[in-house]
């Protein structure tokens, strides 16, 4: 008996010295089922418009984090069709999506840049993001997997509870990865997102991003020529480069 015991602690030792110190991610399982209904109501929706208003930080070298917001009109049609219409401080930009072709146009110096697009709106901004560096942080809720990509990549998940935003009762999701921590808060009636925020903890001085979810429409009907550019007049077509690697 006494030396099984000692068998025992042995090993208990021995894997103390292997692994020193290591953790395990901490997933709420009450925080996956509750972005797994987020997800199969806003993947399920044939279309919807909403607005979305966003503040983040860019890194300045003389006065450091400098908050910036904007607000955007956001269109989505299911599978292909995709219009942001967005004014901030950094002017008014326009994106359009129609299943073949994506572009950018800057209203403020008529110009505009359009690039070939796949087949879907969410296969798209991952390939923008992924050859041009463009980055659409709000697009994460629309990812069918997203419970599953956040527990592959976080070290922890939690549901914190319920929480007013903007005098709706909502359910705040928080974790974090090595590179950033994310809340999302998520309505406890419709169970659509409301509110989301990010804390960049790889970068410098820790820049954040938030956005709010306003005025959602649910299965509007949209017409596909609304996801058409039609080029202004005098305006000059300009090239978008794609990310060095």
């Amino acid at each position: 008996m006494l030396g099984k015991l000692l068998l025992i602690v042995f090993i208990g030792i021995l894997f103390l010295v292997v692994n020193p110190g290591k953790s395990y991610p901490q997933i709420d399982s009450d925080a996956v089922d509750i972005l797994d209904r987020m997800s199969d109501i806003v993947t399920s929706l044939e279309s919807c418009s909403f607005t979305l208003k966003t503040e983040y930080d860019i890194y300045s070298d003389r006065f450091g984090l400098v908050k910036h917001s904007d607000a955007a009109s956001v269109y989505l049609k299911a599978p292909d069709k995709m219009l942001v219409n967005k004014k901030g401080d950094i002017g008014e930009k326009n994106l359009y999506y129609n299943g073949k072709t994506l572009t950018y146009y800057s209203a403020d110096n008529n110009k505009y840049a359009t690039i070939p697009a796949l087949s879907t709106i969410m296969e798209t901004i991952d390939s923008v993001h992924n050859e041009y560096g463009i980055d659409f942080p709000a697009a994460d809720i629309f990812y069918p997997d997203l419970a599953d990509e956040l527990i592959e990549i976080s070290d922890n998940l939690s549901n914190l509870g319920i929480t007013l935003v903007n005098e709706r009762k909502c359910y705040h999701i928080a974790g974090n990865t090595d590179e950033l921590t994310y809340q999302i808060w998520i309505t406890d009636d419709n169970f659509l997102p409301i509110k989301m925020a990010i804390v960049y903890t790889n970068r410098v001085g820790c820049p954040q991003y938030e956005a709010l979810f306003l005025n959602w429409n649910l299965n509007p009907v949209l017409e596909d020529s609304m996801f058409d550019f039609k080029v202004p007049d005098g305006a000059v077509k300009i090239k978008i480069n794609k990310k060095s690697n």
